[in-house]
């Protein structure tokens, strides 16, 4: 037998006046944290505040409840999590609240607090010292500053610096990584995450971007330290950590 999920959105849109493109936003954030989308189905969308009914076919139903319940007790994957935070906020911005109902249980429910949930304090600007790692990828300024492209994997952050640091800038573009240090501009924001909003530099230098394997083999060829007769030096460097965070 298929399991009917229900989400009401209390306190905001009715069926009538909801918009179109933010129904189906809100039918594509529910398909996501129903999960198994191929065996969910909407099925209606019925009056009381908004009710948004989904199905999930017989064979899928046990484990979409399973889904729920792990949601409902605060066991939830990161993935299960992730969903969650998408209506919880959608519902926020609409300044709503809401509930998910399984049909044929009382038991199984998730609440979403929306507009009732606490907002961070916003904080900043904080300034601090600090150092970024990371290559230079782009160098640009037309007066007194030059704004500098640093990328550092998959984060990237817009440093400044006299302009009459340029041409020294300059000499390390696209030259692999450079330690940074300067002072940088923090603001907290309304999701409590800090965001880096300016940070301009003091000093820079490279970095060795050597892999320490082959610092390791190095130090073996010029016979400084015990390393020749170290068979697994990696392993020697952990293990010697290890006991000295044991002594402190």
């Amino acid at each position: 037998m298929a399991q009917t999920f229900t989400l009401r959105i209390a306190d905001s849109y009715s069926p009538t006046t909801m918009p179109l493109a933010r129904l189906g936003e809100y039918l594509t954030a529910l398909g996501e944290f129903l999960g198994e989308t191929g065996s969910v189905h909407f099925d209606s969308i019925e009056e009381g505040s908004t009710l948004l009914c989904a199905r999930a076919d017989h064979e899928a139903a046990p484990k979409v409840v399973a889904r729920v319940h792990r949601i409902s007790i605060g066991e939830a994957t990161d993935a299960e999590a992730k969903a969650y935070a998408r209506i919880d906020d959608m519902l926020r911005d609409d300044n709503a609240t809401g509930r998910l109902f399984v049909s044929g249980t009382n038991v199984i429910h998730v609440d979403f607090e929306g507009r009732n949930r606490p907002r961070p304090m916003v904080y900043g600007p904080v300034k601090q010292a600090g150092v970024i790692d990371g290559e230079i990828f782009r160098i640009e300024g037309r007066d007194s500053t030059v704004h500098i492209g640093v990328v550092d994997g998959k984060r990237s952050y817009s440093l400044e610096a006299p302009a009459s640091r340029a041409h020294e800038l300059a000499q390390y573009f696209r030259s692999g990584p450079i330690r940074f240090k300067g002072e940088g501009t923090w603001h907290r924001n309304g999701e409590g995450r800090w965001e880096l909003r300016r940070f301009r530099i003091d000093s820079l230098a490279a970095l060795d971007d050597t892999p320490l394997s082959e610092a390791i083999e190095v130090l073996r060829n010029v016979g400084i330290g015990d390393w020749r007769n170290v068979e697994d030096p990696l392993q020697e460097l952990a293990d010697e950590r290890r006991e000295e965070s044991a002594r402190h």
